[in-house]
């Protein structure tokens, strides 16, 4: 452990105070839609900042991790991101003209076109992986914290949570967006900075760099992770509906892909740089083990702030994204009533996130498992695009089978958990599709 200077936690409490105030001047004068949706006014750049932001947050130590246990062959894992952001960008556009103002979540887009029943697996699935997501970077966030404060495991939980709720109650979305587009901003300078201070001319074996290190099926399930990726991340769907129209949502979703290639290359080098300096540390501390033991004297605090940014970025979102599935897919209130209850509700998802990650306490293992689910939405939602008139009945059969699948697949391997759990969830959903589509024809 590293303790923190007395100048580091200024940085650190600074970044929080910046935080709540703008929170505060989110919620002055504001409309439910703000709360909702910040009116679906996102310009070109707070539309990528907003989705970089979003994903970067525990990203950044898992994937250092998994380079520690896979090598450079997790860049598969940005790879497949870049081009899954380029394949959906078309769908993207599409949704955006749809949606006609009246889209809030991923379930909507499948009860407006496909029925109830598909929405509420939709909403479910949605929920279900918004909640893991937090809870695995309220994880990593908290192993930083306790890491270098060296405060309990509960108590570094409770501070960060207490920083989140206390901007995301006053401001809703539209405080999300406006600390993304802050934090995002202070990632990308500290860890292109950071990047150049670790590297110093460091002597990477070429070995290292061996895309294919890691075995076909490794390599596939890293891959698959990134490119479904943004037909099931239900935050990525609320960007595309607030995004000012459709050349704005263009723009940004080809500047997220780039942007994401630029972190690919500055993340790689620092977890190389880390694994071959500590090749024996904990891979989830990894990252921190590295900034704590090879970053110049005062530039400590600036590294966690790195983190921190990254990380509650991520956090906000899923806590707000869930929240607002939970209220908006399943009860047909007034918008301030609505408003009121998402509220309520990103208290107790927040209170219920903190308990289960103080018992948890694992990040890589949460990764995989999360993401699998996110493969078993995202498997129908191509299939919508691919099939417009596609029957109700198979989608249900896809989620279904997918799940089932799935879940038995992680109970058989609960012990020795692999990306190639995302081939299993890819497959399963499929034979799912396949069997739907079957029924329905003989239904006809």
């Amino acid at each position: 452990m590293v303790m923190l200077s007395t100048l580091d936690f200024v940085l650190i409490f600074v970044y929080f105070a910046v935080l709540l105030i703008i929170g505060y001047f989110s919620s002055r004068k504001q409309k439910d839609e703000d709360y909702l949706i910040a009116e679906r006014k996102l310009g070109t750049l707070s539309t990528m900042a907003t989705i970089n932001a979003s994903k970067t947050g525990a990203i950044l130590m898992a994937f250092v991790a998994l380079v520690y246990l896979w090598g450079f062959s997790a860049i598969w894992y940005f790879v497949g991101m870049v081009i899954g952001i380029l394949m959906f960008l078309p769908f993207a556009l599409k949704l955006k003209e749809n949606s006609k103002q009246k889209f809030y979540t991923l379930a909507d887009y499948f009860k407006y076109n496909y029925g109830k029943k598909s929405a509420i697996f939709a909403s479910l699935l949605s929920i279900f992986m918004m909640f893991g997501f937090f809870v695995i970077n309220l994880i990593a966030g908290t192993k930083l914290f306790m890491f270098f404060s060296g405060w309990a495991f509960w108590l570094c939980t409770l501070i960060i949570m207490f920083v989140i709720l206390a901007y995301l109650l006053m401001g809703g979305f539209k405080a999300v967006v406006k600390t993304d587009v802050l934090q995002y901003i202070a990632i990308i300078f500290i860890l292109v900075m950071l990047a150049l201070l670790l590297f110093n001319g460091s002597l990477i074996p070429v070995s290292e760099w061996n895309i294919f290190r890691a075995d076909v099926g490794t390599i596939v399930g890293f891959f698959l992770m990134g490119l479904l990726f943004p037909f099931a991340m239900p935050e990525l769907w609320q960007r595309v509906y607030s995004s000012k129209n459709r050349k704005t949502l263009r723009n940004g979703l080809l500047l997220s892909s780039i942007m994401f290639a630029v972190v690919a290359f500055f993340l790689a080098l620092i977890a190389l740089t880390v694994k071959i300096k500590f090749p024996g540390v904990d891979p989830d501390l990894a990252l921190i083990h590295g900034f704590a033991n090879l970053l110049p004297t005062g530039l400590l605090g600036l590294s966690v702030v790195l983190l921190f940014a990254a990380i509650m970025s991520s956090l906000d979102t899923y806590i707000f994204t869930g929240s607002s599935a939970i209220v908006q897919d399943f009860f047909e209130w007034d918008k301030k009533t609505i408003v009121k209850n998402i509220r309520k509700v990103i208290f107790i998802f927040a209170v219920l996130g903190a308990i289960i990650s103080v018992l948890i306490q694992n990040l890589i293992i949460g990764s995989y498992i999360f993401v699998a689910v996110l493969v078993v939405l995202a498997v129908p939602v191509i299939a919508t695009w691919i099939n417009k008139k596609i029957k109700q009945r198979t989608l249900l059969w896809g989620f279904s089978v997918g799940t089932i699948g799935f879940v038995l697949f992680l109970i058989k391997t609960i012990s020795n958990i692999t990306p190639t759990i995302v081939i299993v969830a890819l497959l399963a959903t499929l034979v799912g599709l396949g069997i739907g589509g079957v029924v329905s024809l003989f239904e006809r």
